[in-house]
């Protein structure tokens, strides 16, 4: 039987290099970089500042030297914007994947009843009382043997 806790968060088959083929290890690698590189530039202005306040002076001119803090303030003006203009994109995007699946009838709007209270406690093998303390447990007990299975609330 095994250890009782959090197992291991992925399965061997996607730990083990040996069993992912070349052109899929050069993907993942290749997204891997990419994604590193983009997140370094996005950290490119906590660089910068961090410069700026040990005193590198290259730093200080540039975004604060010849127009002093009105081109500070035009900078954090569009950086506000950019973040905006993502923000309604990503919010425009995810509106229309729910309309998409909405359309398809891929969004259920409550519960979904897949079958009655007598079927469910008919294929667990018990009666309604029983699954009503099933249904309101916290934690659940499930034995597995051979073909059949027991499950119980627990406390």
């Amino acid at each position: 039987m095994e250890k009782p806790g959090q197992g291991p968060p992925h399965p061997e088959v996607f730990v083990k290099d040996e069993v992912r083929s070349p052109l899929r290890r050069f993907a993942e690698d290749t997204i891997t970089v990419v994604c590193w590189g983009i997140y370094l530039y996005l950290l490119l202005p906590l660089f910068t500042l961090v410069l700026w306040v040990f005193g590198v002076q290259t730093i200080y001119d540039q975004i604060i030297g010849e127009k002093g803090y009105e081109e500070l303030a035009r900078l954090l003006q569009n950086g506000g914007l950019t973040v905006i203009v993502i923000f309604l994109i990503v919010s425009g995007w995810t509106y229309y994947n729910y309309l998409w699946f909405l359309r398809r009838g891929e969004r259920r709007g409550g519960q979904v009843r897949i079958s009655s209270d007598v079927e469910m406690s008919g294929m667990l093998g018990t009666d309604s009382a029983a699954l009503e303390e099933i249904r309101k447990a916290r934690r659940l007990e499930i034995r597995v043997d051979g073909p059949l299975y027991r499950i119980s609330a627990k406390e």
